[in-house]
């Protein structure tokens, strides 16, 4: 018989392996589904939506020749100026910048989309092209943690955190049980067997 110490742990572990499942049941189900359009992009319909829109350069960005050697720093404020005016948005920010031909690009990327601004500083005028390919590209995107941000990483890590004590947790609740151990174990092990011999034919 198990002593009272023993049965107080498996309680513990029980109750950690129940709640850590709970906590991610639908995290697992988002991963999973996205592993398989990910695995399956074939399946997918091309929605690219393009749209693209002509502004004028407002007067307050790059009115002086001084603005023109800290060319980024402008630049920044001109971000935050088009992500609240036309819906600018993205997580990864690159700029560029030519300085013969006086034109400053910006581009952002998200999950599911990008976004190019041209600045031309000569002609004051801004070209803005938006794409977006669908939810199912910004659900594929967010599986891959591409363009989403530091709060999104940290989701992930928390999520995969909870996966495995959900994983460990189980599996030590299967070694006590003698009567369906060999039978839950051999699962285990036709399992991970079938994962190695597709691994093997992967390379």
């Amino acid at each position: 018989m198990r002593n009272k110490g023993s049965k107080k742990y498996i309680r513990w572990v029980r109750l950690v392996h129940s709640y850590s499942a709970m906590a991610v049941l639908l995290s697992m189900l988002f991963f999973t589904i996205t592993g398989l359009t990910l695995n399956h992009q074939d399946w997918l319909p091309n929605n690219d939506t393009e749209t693209i829109q002509t502004i004028s350069l407002p007067v307050e960005f790059f009115n002086s020749d001084a603005s023109l050697l800290t060319p980024i720093i402008e630049a920044e404020k001109l971000r935050a100026w088009l992500e609240r005016d036309v819906q600018f948005s993205g997580n990864q920010v690159s700029y560029e910048w030519e300085p013969d031909d006086q034109i400053l690009t910006i581009d952002v990327k998200r999950p599911g989309g990008y976004s190019i601004a041209e600045i031309d500083l000569l002609e004051k005028t801004i070209l803005v092209e938006k794409h977006d390919f669908g939810v199912l590209s910004t659900l594929n995107d967010l599986h891959m943690g591409r363009y989403s941000g530091v709060f999104w990483s940290v989701f992930i890590d928390i999520s995969a955190l909870a996966m495995i004590l959900f994983s460990l947790t189980g599996l030590w609740l299967v070694l006590p049980q003698r009567k369906r151990r060999n039978k839950l174990l051999g699962a285990s092990v036709c399992g991970a067997t079938l994962m190695l011999v597709f691994f093997s034919f992967t390379f």
